[in-house]
Order: structure tokens, then sequence, then C-alpha cells
């Protein structure tokens, strides 16, 4: 499964984190149940049942044929379940109701010449272990702060997680530099939408596990609605990496940049640590700042530690901490916490089991 995954996702970071699978006559099955009991208070206090905040709950296919000549064609196919719920699937930001809302592709390529993907796929962005929690949308403070851009003005976004209607291309690792561009067209005549949905280019440098340095650029546009027409979104970064001993340091910055009468630029710092002394006991912490140019009362102050005790290679216990410092007109929030006025500061407490498959 290993193989699969970095194929798919172009980070060795990144795909290091997912389990082996089982081998099903040249088709893999695999994915996660993750279960987290959780406290929260954005001003009103919660207690609740959630899917997915140690790692998102997931199912996958995936397959890989051996072409020849060094040459792979693969697929991966991969849905959201909800443990609390039973629920498969998820709704796209274009709100087309999907099953395998998180990736649902197919790629042909080598090392030599690089890999073409075809399907849904994330964005051209840097790698997600840059984020100690890997982007896991039921606690990670990234995915709650670069993505809560409500505040920026109206249309202001990220974009989607994954890319639906994607075209990429993934270059072969020339001195340690890799590459990837991405197209997504709208595939919409009607008046008001924009001929593209999405393009980006992303780079990174590593060497070896030790060191990755990356950098993105990524060009968003948003649907119109009644009120608001098409908006063109930036978001754009760079970050780093190093591996210490036990531990795994890193800096990253995000920008979002609405370009739209009245909207606002936020800048996100982040800064990130994975520490594990033995594989039994596993520490992340993330530590971020979140300037809004121009508007200081929206700024906040974020911070989410994890601990997971690993029971074997694929089940642990885990509790997530986390907490939001909003200044006067804040909103931003964590782990989806309502935030019943603004400036209101966030507490996030949870305790979760997760196993891989």
């Amino acid at each position: 499964m290993k193989k699969i995954l970095c194929v798919a996702m172009f980070s060795p970071v990144v795909c290091a984190g997912h389990a082996a699978a089982a081998d099903l006559s040249g088709v893999r099955l695999f994915g996660v149940a993750d279960a987290a009991v959780s406290y929260s208070n954005g001003g009103d206090h919660t207690v609740k049942l959630n899917s997915g905040m140690g790692s998102t709950s997931r199912f996958g296919l995936a397959g890989t044929e051996d072409l020849g000549g060094g040459y792979t064609l693969s697929f991966l196919l991969e849905s959201a379940v909800g443990l609390d719920t039973g629920a498969a699937g998820g709704t796209t930001l274009q709100r087309d109701s999907s099953l395998f809302n998180r990736e649902a592709n197919i790629t042909l390529g080598s090392p030599r010449t690089g890999y073409l993907k075809l399907g849904r796929q994330y964005p051209a962005m840097m790698s997600l272990a840059l984020d100690p929690f890997v982007g896991v949308s039921g606690f990670s403070p990234f995915t709650s702060i670069v993505g809560g851009n409500s505040d920026l003005g109206n249309g202001a976004s990220m974009g989607d997680s994954r890319i639906s209607n994607a075209i990429s291309y993934t270059s072969m690792n020339l001195g340690g530099v890799t590459s990837q561009v991405l197209y997504a067209p709208r595939e919409r005549n009607d008046a008001g939408y924009h001929r593209t949905a999405d393009y980006g280019i992303e780079a990174y440098f590593t060497r070896g596990p030790l060191l990755y340095l990356g950098g993105q650029y990524n060009v968003v546009y948003t649907d119109p609605t009644a009120l608001v027409p098409a908006v063109k979104n930036i978001w754009s970064g760079v970050g780093v990496q190093y591996q210490l001993g036990a531990s795994t340091l890193g800096y990253s910055l995000n920008v979002i940049a609405p370009e739209t009468a009245g909207s606002r630029v936020a800048q996100n710092h982040m800064l990130s640590l994975v520490y594990q002394p033995q594989p039994r006991h596993t520490v992340q912490l993330a530590l971020m700042y979140r300037n809004v140019a121009g508007h200081h009362a929206l700024n906040s102050f974020t911070a989410g530690f994890g601990y997971s005790y690993n029971f074997s290679k694929t089940s642990s216990i885990y509790t997530r901490i986390g907490g939001v410092l909003n200044n006067s007109e804040g909103i931003s929030t964590l782990a989806a916490t309502p935030v019943s006025a603004a400036g209101n500061d966030v507490r996030v407490l949870a305790l979760g089991l997760r196993q891989r498959f």
C-alpha cells in the first residue's frame, strides 16, 4: 500500500504514515477506523462522538500493474467513512455527492519520465507531513485555520481538499528536486462560471528522509452564486522540515489572497514537532499564528497537542488537546467547534481509538 500511495501523492514523507494492506488478487483493500469522544467549547459546551480525530476514517481500493521498462499503471479509489453514523463518501466543494470523495484516479508513468494522473486528487500542494496532524480535518489546526476564510471576504477560499476533473504531471527526481503541475477545467459553459476550476504548481527538494524544502502556488476559482460572482483566490506557501534524531521539526507559511473588492489577505505561520522516541509513543505539536493584514482584530493563535500510545503498527489509543485564542473580532476555530460570538476562544479535548487495515 505504501508504494501505491507514494505514486498517488508524490511525497515520500506523507506516504510513510500509511499502513500496509492485504493483497487481494492484485487489488488491495486498505483503510482506517477511527472514533473519538470529544469535549469542545467555543462559547457553548458540546460533548460528542467524532469520526476521525486521529486519522480520517476511510476505506479504499488500489492496484498497480507493471507494464515493463519501469512503467506502471495504477488506480486509487478512496472514500471517507463516518464511524458515528456509518455514512460513506461526502460532498465536494461544488456540492456534488461523491462516494470516493477522497480520491478517484488513475496514474501512468515511471521514475525516468514522471507520472501522469487523471481524476480526483490532491491539489498541487506541499507535503501534508509539514502538519504533524497530516491535515486530518477532525482536529488539525492547519486544516481548521488555513481552511477557515469566511472573514476574508465573499468568495474567499483555499479550494477543495481534493480537486475533481484534475489532470496532473509529476516530474522525475532531478538531483533531489521534484515538481508537479495540475490543471482542472470547470467543465461548465454557464454565464458567470470561470472556465478553470483550479491550477497550480508545487516543487520540493529532499535529502533522504532528513530534509524537505517545498513551495506551492495555486489559483482557485469559486463558483458564482446568486449574491457573489466567481472569485479568484491565490493560495501560496513555503515550508521546511528537518529530522533530528527522534524529532521531526517543521515550519510552513500559507497565504490565502482573494482577489475581490474589499477582501483581506491571511498569512498563516505554523511551527510543528513530531517526537517518537520509540515505536509505541508518538507526540505531536502544532503552533499556528494567523495574521490578517490590516485587520489585526481578526488575528488568532492556535495550539494543538497530540499523544498516541501504539499497541502495534496498526492499532493505537490517542488524545488530542487544543485551543484557539482569538482577538476581539476573531472567529478562528478548531475541530469544527462552533464559535458562538466573535472573539470567543476555543477549547477542544478528545480521547480516541484508531485501527488501520
